[in-house]
């Protein structure tokens, strides 16, 4: 089930806060409820075993990434709150599928 959020124009803004001025507030996608839960069933329905630690089906390109120590600690964090569904799933695995996803939302050449 996908999750739709809707965008308020600054018309429905003023109307809503009785307010003439705004700042818009920028998110990052990866901050975003709907995209981490969609990132997870995502996740989840792309794992699978064959008696060890849970692969994502079809990543089969193995590459040494060096990571800021901040960046992986925010992927072991999401990691940890995603297997706490009880799959396994590790900050490689993360970092490997939000990539994935915006590979995938660019435009095609």
């Amino acid at each position: 089930m996908k999750t739709r959020s809707k965008k308020f124009t600054d018309a429905d803004i003023e109307r809503i806060t009785g307010s003439n001025y705004h700042e818009p507030i920028k998110v990052p996608f990866y901050y975003a409820p709907p995209f981490l839960k969609q990132l997870q069933e995502m996740i989840e329905s792309r794992l699978s075993s064959r008696g060890g630690r849970p692969t994502l089906e079809g990543a089969e390109v193995e590459r040494v990434v060096r990571f800021l120590p901040e960046d992986w600690q925010k992927l072991q964090r999401i990691a940890e709150k995603f297997s706490e569904s009880g799959h396994s799933i590790s900050p490689a695995q993360v970092a490997s599928s939000i990539l994935n996803q915006i590979l995938h939302s660019l435009p095609k050449r």
